[in-house]
Order: C-alpha cells, then structure tokens, then sequence
C-alpha cells in the first residue's frame, strides 16, 4: 500500500500569460490584430509563493517535488487553491 506524503498540500489552479514570439515578415497591422498572448493554465502542488512568483510542482512525494514550473507574478491573472 502507498504511504501517504505526511505534509498536507495546497493544489494550485494557475491562469496566466504567456509571452509568445514571431518569427517571419508580417504588416503593422498583422503585428497589432494577430500577436497576442497566449493564456495558460497550469495545476500543481503549491511549492513557494512569494511578492516575485508562484512555484508549482507537478509531482510531490513525501519529501521532494518533480517537474516545476516558476510563473511571475506579473503574468498571472488568477489562482485558485484547494486544500487536500
């Protein structure tokens, strides 16, 4: 049988922006209607938040963490947690 991780964790729903590069020759106007940012979400056990970014980790065992990813604050627009 499994042994469950002895921490309880946050799981975190994330909904943020990412920036999104070009490549090619496209109009003004092309550039201004066409090249936007693309909207992610992202969930994850809540590793570290603070003032910069959020840290979410996909996987948690009882005492490490695997495939994180690190969002700036300035590119979320929502969080969500849910306590397990």
């Amino acid at each position: 049988m499994m042994k469950k991780p002895s921490k309880k964790t946050k799981v975190t729903l994330v909904i943020w922006y990412d920036a999104v590069a070009e490549n090619g020759w496209i109009t003004d106007e092309e550039a201004r209607t066409n090249c936007k940012l693309d909207k992610c979400v992202s969930i994850g056990h809540l590793v570290d938040r603070n003032e910069e970014r959020i840290l979410l980790a996909c996987t948690k065992s009882e005492n490490e963490y695997n495939a994180l990813i690190n969002i700036p604050n300035t590119w979320i627009d929502t969080i969500k947690e849910y306590n397990l």
